[in-house]
């Protein structure tokens, strides 16, 4: 297993990547009707519409991204999200594009790529519903000139992806075991099947596959892959899969009390 000490390169702090309820609620004042405390701010965050609220007018404020996303879809929240495109863009040397997979219907990464990082980027989706209403977040934020958003039938990158060379790849990947309870969830952060498990009974299948494509297709080449995982335990299961002298870095985001991990790997060219 890593170590915290020695394996991570950077340490980022979400909070820096958003900003206070106080200041949320002074420039977006349709959101007080929320707020179950005034001084300091707080909101019912388990309420997913209040949740989903709170995060469009952060995603819109902080930079001027509109999302929205299906009823019963996964609400993406900004700092983390934000975090990590700061830490992936900051590595790339390349001008070629960057590649997401499973943009998810609100497309958050890659509208943050294009429009905050102007980023050429490739990203693809698997669910009908969710490719649909991220192509309408495109849309709706001018960067379909930027994005080309490719609907998968069940291929990850190998057949889906134009041969040839890019920047970086980025994924946040469905690492839930298959617990549906998860799915029958009233308060707090929902998602569908796809978003929230969708990677096998282990919940893993998905990322193996995925990190296997990216090893074994040598006719599409990337900089470097970047996954964002949840814990230290799904860190040590992917680099367990990796080549024992492929370079690796890890980037820790801190979110309150809630950790997550990017896992840089640079394949050998």
């Amino acid at each position: 297993m890593f170590t915290m000490v020695q394996d991570i390169e950077e340490e980022l702090e979400a909070k820096y990547f958003t900003i206070p309820f106080e200041e949320l609620v002074e420039k977006n004042p349709e959101l007080a009707i929320y707020a179950i405390s005034i001084n300091p701010v707080k909101f019912d965050l388990g309420n997913p519409e209040v949740l989903s609220s709170v995060n469009q007018c952060l995603f819109k404020t902080v930079l001027d991204i509109d999302i929205s996303v299906p009823e019963g879809h996964l609400i993406p929240t900004l700092g983390i999200r934000y975090a990590y495109c700061q830490a992936v863009t900051s590595r790339i040397k390349s001008s070629f594009p960057c590649v997401e997979i499973g943009t998810g219907a609100s497309a958050a990464i890659t509208l943050i790529l294009a429009k905050e990082y102007q980023r050429e980027v490739i990203s693809t989706e698997l669910s009908q519903v969710s490719s649909s209403s991220a192509e309408l977040n495109i849309i709706n934020n001018q960067l379909d000139s930027t994005v080309t958003l490719l609907k998968s039938e069940g291929e990850i990158m190998r057949d889906l992806i134009p041969k040839g060379r890019y920047s970086a790849l980025l994924c946040y990947p469905p690492l839930y075991e298959q617990d549906l309870t998860r799915l029958e969830k009233k308060r707090g952060w929902k998602g569908t099947y796809e978003e929230l498990i969708g990677g096998g009974k282990d919940g893993l299948n998905f990322t193996r596959n995925l990190v296997n494509e990216v090893l074994s297709t040598p006719e599409i080449e990337f900089e470097f892959v970047s996954l964002l995982l949840s814990s230290e335990e799904l860190v040590d299961k992917i680099i367990a899969i990796l080549p024992e002298d492929i370079e690796i870095k890890i980037v820790q985001i801190n979110a309150g009390t809630r950790k997550r991990f990017i896992l840089l790997f640079y394949p050998k060219k």
